[in-house]
């Protein structure tokens, strides 16, 4: 039977951190003897190398960086444990931090921070906003408890609560030739302005799915990083867009000069989902937590 502490995990992710061993030590306050001592005997008890001493810098060998992967699972796993014994008889009333990204940030939060706050007065949510790949990379690291991101995008190593679906319209100015059509398909986009977020944005790639592949013409040389400064081109008139209905309805055209019309296609929108870390201590936490989501806070 294998014997790793907790400790060696810490070491080994504090040292790839801080990318030697010196400053390794520093940061787990012990020598720096002890510290590589603890990952030879770690090296040792898996029969795998994982770290390159050979040259002036330390190098992480490929088995190091999958075993870095799952060290982190496994520390966060353990971290949960304190709080999962607490909630295991009045959930949610700790911490939980959920990472939004950000187009769906600025139109659910509103919902979600009053109405969470109500239903769990005790629960201490903190929130962060980042690109999915971002917030992934925290749930993997143990960083972030759960996330709210939308898909399709690769969650297999992830564990998924569907929230809700979350449909495209097409947003163009109030004197567009489609701006009084009863609905729009890819077809009628063809020869239009097409503008869209920069690469990076997951709901760049929903948005191309929907109108089936990339447009033939862009709106110039834009590259707008939020859903509100392509409301903004919009209606400067620089292209077209399709907008999520969340954005929609929390009011992101209202007051301008852009009409909004239902856009029909196959992939006509975009689902949203809370994930977290496959076999998470807490998932029973976060399973309430999308079941409240999904009932009072995709609601309008």
């Amino acid at each position: 039977m294998l014997n790793i502490s907790v400790r060696q995990l810490h070491y080994f992710i504090a040292l790839v951190k801080a990318g030697s061993f010196s400053r390794a030590a520093e940061a787990v306050g012990v020598t720096q003897s002890t510290l590589s001592a603890a990952i030879q005997t770690l090296e040792a008890e898996i029969g795998v190398t994982l770290i390159d001493r050979t040259g002036r810098r330390m190098q992480l060998l490929p088995a190091g960086e999958d075993f870095l992967n799952r060290a982190r699972e496994i520390v966060a796993s353990i971290e949960e444990l304190p709080e999962h014994a607490k909630q295991a008889e009045r959930p949610l009333t700790t911490r939980l931090r959920l990472g939004v990204i950000p187009s769906i940030a600025p139109f659910l939060l509103p919902k979600v921070l009053p109405r969470t706050a109500q239903a769990f007065p005790e629960l201490q949510l903190s929130v962060r906003e980042g690109l999915t790949r971002t917030l992934l990379d925290s749930l993997r690291s143990g960083t972030l408890d759960v996330a709210l991101v939308a898909h399709p995008y690769d969650l297999d190593d992830f564990e998924v609560a569907e929230i809700g679906k979350d449909t495209f319209f097409l947003a163009v100015r109030r004197d567009h030739a489609l701006a009084n059509r009863d609905r729009i398909d890819a077809s009628d986009l063809q020869d239009q302005p097409f503008l869209l977020l920069e690469t990076g944005h997951c709901l760049r790639e929903h948005v191309m799915a929907a109108i089936g592949s990339k447009p033939t013409h862009t709106g110039g040389d834009v590259h707008a990083t939020s859903i509100m400064t392509l409301v903004q081109l919009v209606e400067f008139g620089m292209g077209v867009t399709l907008l999520p209905e969340v954005a929609i309805k929390a009011g992101v055209t209202r007051g301008s000069e852009i009409s909004i019309v239902p856009y029909e296609g196959q992939h006509n929108f975009r689902s949203l989902a809370l994930v977290w870390r496959a076999n998470a201590a807490r998932r029973n936490e976060y399973q309430l937590f999308a079941t409240h989501l999904r009932n009072h806070c995709m609601k309008k």
